[in-house]
């Protein structure tokens, strides 16, 4: 019934609920701290795990890059065997058809050294043509044509 009392009871039931209290939470505390702890514990190996991952996926895109690059090779290398390929065909397509021009060109060759031949003669006898046909008299024509280009051409036959 006294004032003091009264703060001193206050006091005294506010210990009492502190406590009873306390009892509930420091048990829920001390399991917090201890999850804190697992926690704390999983997420070390959690950013360990990521890590790992990170790794693993950087080498997973590098090779991925490698596959790549290796596929855009060998589809070049596909595509200019198959453009040599098909060169290989037109040039034996060619070939076989430029077969027969060959008995051709060695005729015509045969007759080119043939025409050579005759054309140092040929030329002889047409200067003596128009020498003959020129300003010369019957005689010295007649001189001309048998006894010097007739011989010279024997001679050099």
């Amino acid at each position: 019934a006294s004032k003091a009392a009264e703060g001193l009871c206050s006091w005294c039931r506010a210990m009492t609920y502190y406590h009873e209290a306390s009892k509930i939470v420091k048990p829920k505390l001390e399991a917090l701290r201890l999850a804190e702890a697992r926690l704390a514990d999983a997420q070390r190996d959690l950013d360990k795990a990521e890590a790992k991952l990170q790794l693993c996926q950087d080498v997973l895109d590098k090779l991925k890059a490698d596959f790549e690059a290796s596929m855009a090779q060998k589809k070049a290398i596909e595509e200019g065997a198959l453009n040599t390929k098909k060169k290989m065909e037109q040039a034996t397509a060619l070939i076989d058809g430029l077969a027969g021009e060959r008995q051709r060109w060695t005729e015509d060759s045969q007759k080119f050294e043939d025409t050579k031949k005759r054309m140092v003669g040929d030329v002889a006898l047409g200067c003596a043509f128009v020498s003959y046909c020129g300003p010369f008299n019957q005689d010295f024509r007649e001189y001309m044509v048998r006894s010097k280009f007739t011989r010279d051409l024997r001679d050099r036959a």
